[in-house]
C-alpha cells in the first residue's frame, strides 16, 4: 500500500465513516475468528449432552479428571507460569459445560434446567450470527460510503488537473484513453484506498483472532504439536501469492492500456460519423474496434486467470493441512466438538489468507491504474499563477512582444519576435501554414508561455497576472464554434455567467442571432444538442459571436472565425465581426484574405518570424510573400 499512501488524504471529509466501517470490520473479524470456534466448542457439547451413551459419559468424565489434574499441577508450579495457568484455568472452568449447567440448575432448578440450557445454548448461535451479520453490513455500508466520497475526490482532482495542463499535453493523446483514465482508472484507485485497505485491516484481525483461538485451545489442552501442524502451512500460501502477483500486474497494465485504445477508437468514430459514412469506412472502423476488443478480451482472461488462481491454490494447501490435523487428532483421541472447533478456526485462518491473496492481486492491478493516473496527476502544469500577482484596475489592451521565442519540443514555432500593438488596433496575422500565427496569438491568453522573451499587456508581463484575471479580459472566437449541451441562452451566457436575460438577448441582436433564435419553437430555451448539433454552422458561429459581445472584453482573438462557413454565411457574419472588433485590440488569424479587409494592420509570418508589417494596401504593393498568398486565393 506504500504507493497508494499519499492518496489517503482524499478520505478527508469521510474519515468518520471510514473509521466506523473499520471498527465494524474488526468486530466482524473477532466474532468470526474467535467467536465462532469458541461457540462451537462450548455450545455444541451442551446441546448434544443428552445424546451421549453411558460409555461416552464415563470417558468424558475420565478425560475431565485428567485435564483437571494437569491444570492443578500447572497452578502448583507457582511463579509467573503458575499465575498464568491459574488465570487460564479460571476462565476455562467458568465457561465449561459443567459450570454453565451448574449455573442453570441453581437458577431454574433440576427439572427446568435442561430445557432452559437448551434454549439458551441454541440462542447463542443466532446471537453470534447477528453480531457477525450486523457488523458485516455496517462494514460494507460505511466503507462503500467512504469509497464513493473518495471516488468523487479522485475524479474531481483528475478532471481539474486536466483543465490546467498545457495544450501540448493533449497532442498525440487519444481522447478516449483520457476518458478511460478519468472514469475507469479512478474507480480502481478508489477501490484500493477503501475496499482493499478495509480488507488489509479486517482480514488480518480475523486471522489473528482465529490464531488466538488455536493458541488458546492448544495451551488449554497442553498440546503444542497439534498447533504447529495447524500453523506450519499458513506461510506456505505466501509463495503462490507473490509469484502470481508479478504476472498479474504486467497483464493488468496491458489490459488497461488496450481498454484506453478501444475508448479512443470509439470516440473517433462518434466524432467523425459523417466522414466515416462518406468514405465507406464503417467496415474498417468496425474491424479496428473488433481487433482491439479481441486483444482486450484475451488480456482480461489472463488477468482473471492469475487473479482467481490464487484462492484454489490456498484452498488445496488448507485442505491438506486439515487432513493432516484430522489424522493427528484422531490418533490423540480428540473429541468431535473440539475437533470441529479447531477445523472452524483453521478455516478462519485460511479464508483471510485467501482473501489477502486476492487483495495482493488487486493491489498489483491497482498499481497499473495508478501509474496511468499519475501521468495526469504528476504532469507539469503549463501556466501557473504568480506568487505575488499584479492587479490591473482597468485594461486598455496594448500588447507588446519582446524577443519572444517558443519551441514545441525542439522545433521553433516563434523566433525572436518583437512587435507592439497599440490598444484598439485591429491586426491581421497571415502567412503559410506552420508559420507561427496561431502560436503568436496563443501567447496572449497564456495558452503557452514563451521560452525566451516576454509578452506584456498594458506594460505588465502576462506571467505577473492571475491567469483567470488575464483571460477575463480576452475573448476568443474560434474557427469551429464549440457549443456545450444546454440551451441557446445558456451557451450565450458562457460569455458572462451573471448576465441577465435582457443582456443575453441584446448580445444575440448584436450578433444577428436574435431572429433565428426566436423563430424556433422554444426560442432561447432551445436545446442546442451535443456540440451544437441541432444548429447550422452559421447559427453556431452567431451564438459564438453573441457570447463574445456579451463578454465585452478589451482584447479579441478571431481564429479563422469564418473559415468553416460558406461564402454567403461568411459575408453575413463579416459584418457582425467588424462590429465586434470595433474599439478592441483585435488579432485576426486568417487564411482567407477576405476576412482581413477590416484590419488596420497586417503582420506577415514565415518560419516563426514576422517578415512583413504594414497595411493591406502597402503589403499588396510591395511584399512578395503577401502577394504570393493573395494571388493564390484570387486564382
Amino acid at each position: 500500500m506504500k504507493k497508494f499512501w499519499p492518496y489517503f488524504s482524499l478520505l478527508s471529509g469521510a474519515r468518520g465513516m471510514f473509521a466506523a466501517g473499520i471498527a465494524a470490520g474488526i468486530i466482524y473479524a473477532l466474532a468470526s475468528g474467535f467467536g465462532m470456534p469458541l461457540m462451537i466448542k462450548t455450545v455444541f457439547p451442551i446441546i448434544f449432552e443428552s445424546e451421549k451413551t453411558p460409555a461416552q459419559v464415563e470417558m468424558a468424565a475420565a478425560t475431565a479428571a485428567v485435564e483437571k489434574a494437569k491444570d492443578d499441577a500447572a497452578i502448583a508450579e507457582g511463579g509467573i507460569k503458575g499465575q498464568f495457568a491459574e488465570i487460564r484455568v479460571g476462565i476455562k472452568r467458568k465457561i465449561s459445560p459443567d459450570s454453565i449447567r451448574g449455573y442453570f440448575v441453581e437458577r431454574w432448578g433440576e427439572e427446568a434446567a435442561p430445557r432452559a440450557i437448551l434454549i439458551a445454548a441454541c440462542s447463542v448461535i443466532p446471537l453470534v450470527a447477528l453480531v457477525r451479520g450486523l457488523a458485516g453490513f455496517l462494514n460494507v455500508y460505511f466503507i462503500t460510503g467512504a469509497g464513493l466520497h473518495v471516488l468523487l475526490k479522485i475524479q474531481q482532482s483528475v478532471f481539474v488537473k486536466l483543465q490546467k495542463l498545457p495544450l501540448g499535453f493533449f497532442s498525440g493523446r487519444k481522447t478516449g484513453d483520457l476518458i478511460s483514465r478519468v472514469i475507469n482508472d479512478t474507480v480502481m484507485l478508489q477501490t484500493m484506498i477503501t475496499s482493499v485497505s478495509n480488507d488489509l485491516l479486517k482480514q488480518p484481525f480475523t486471522l489473528a483472532a482465529a490464531l488466538g483461538y488455536l493458541v488458546y485451545d492448544s495451551i488449554e489442552n497442553s498440546e503444542t504439536t497439534f498447533l504447529i501442524i495447524c500453523l506450519i502451512s499458513i506461510p506456505v500460501v505466501v509463495l503462490p501469492i507473490r509469484m502470481i502477483g508479478k504476472k498479474l500486474m504486467y497483464r493488468a497494465a496491458r489490459m488497461q492500456h488496450e481498454g484506453g485504445d478501444n475508448s479512443g477508437i470509439l470516440a473517433e468514430t462518434l466524432n467523425a460519423t459523417k466522414e466515416i459514412r462518406a468514405f465507406n469506412l464503417e467496415d474498417l472502423m468496425a474491424g479496428r474496434f473488433l481487433d482491439g476488443v479481441v486483444r482486450w478480451t484475451k488480456l482480461h482472461l489472463k488477468v482473471i486467470k492469475y487473479r482467481f488462481s490464487t484462492p484454489p491454490l490456498i484452498e488445496i494447501i488448507a485442505a491438506t493441512a486439515v487432513a493432516v490435523a484430522l489424522g493427528y487428532g484422531a490418533t490423540k483421541g480428540l473429541s468431535l466438538e473440539r475437533f470441529i472447533a479447531v477445523v472452524v478456526a483453521l478455516y478462519m485462518c485460511y479464508d483471510p489468507a485467501k482473501k489477502l491473496g486476492e487483495v495482493h492481486n488487486r493491489l498489483k492491478q491497482g498499481e497499473a491504474s495508478l501509474d496511468r493516473l499519475e501521468v495526469i496527476l504528476h504532469a507539469e502544469e503549463g501556466v501557473k499563477d504568480p506568487e505575488n500577482p499584479v492587479e490591473i484596475s482597468e485594461v486598455k489592451g496594448s500588447l507588446k512582444f519582446d524577443n519572444v521565442s517558443f519551441f514545441y519540443d525542439k522545433t521553433a514555432a516563434l523566433k525572436d519576435v518583437s512587435v507592439e500593438i497599440p490598444a484598439g488596433q485591429i491586426v491581421a496575422l497571415v502567412g503559410p501554414s506552420g508559420a507561427g500565427k496561431t502560436t503568436f496569438a496563443s501567447m496572449v491568453p497564456r495558452f503557452f508561455d514563451p521560452n525566451d522573451g516576454s509578452v506584456t499587456l498594458d506594460g505588465v508581463d502576462l506571467r505577473d497576472l492571475r491567469v483567470k484575471q488575464l483571460r477575463n479580459h480576452i475573448t476568443l472566437v474560434p474557427q469551429e464554434a464549440i457549443l456545450l449541451s444546454g440551451t441557446v441562452s445558456e451557451n450565450i451566457r458562457l460569455g458572462r455567467l451573471d448576465a441577465s436575460d435582457e443582456e443575453v438577448i441584446n448580445a444575440a441582436k448584436q450578433a444577428s442571432a436574435d431572429d433565428f433564435v426566436k423563430a424556433k419553437e422554444q426560442g432561447y430555451d432551445t436545446q442546442v444538442g451535443e456540440r451544437g448539433a441541432e444548429l447550422s454552422g452559421g447559427q453556431r458561429q452567431r451564438i459564438s459571436i453573441a457570447r463574445a459581445f456579451l463578454k465585452d472584453a478589451p482584447v479579441l482573438i478571431l481564429d479563422e472565425a469564418t473559415g468553416a462557413l460558406d461564402a454567403n454565411s461568411e459575408a453575413e457574419i463579416q459584418e457582425q465581426l467588424a462590429g465586434l472588433a470595433k474599439g478592441r485590440t483585435t488579432l485576426i488569424i486568417a487564411h482567407r484574405f477576405s476576412s482581413i479587409r477590416i484590419a488596420d494592420r497586417v503582420l506577415v509570418f514565415d518560419g516563426g518570424r514576422i517578415v512583413g508589417d504594414g497595411t493591406f494596401e502597402e503589403l499588396e504593393a510591395s511584399h512578395p510573400l503577401f502577394q504570393s498568398l493573395l494571388n493564390k486565393q484570387r486564382h
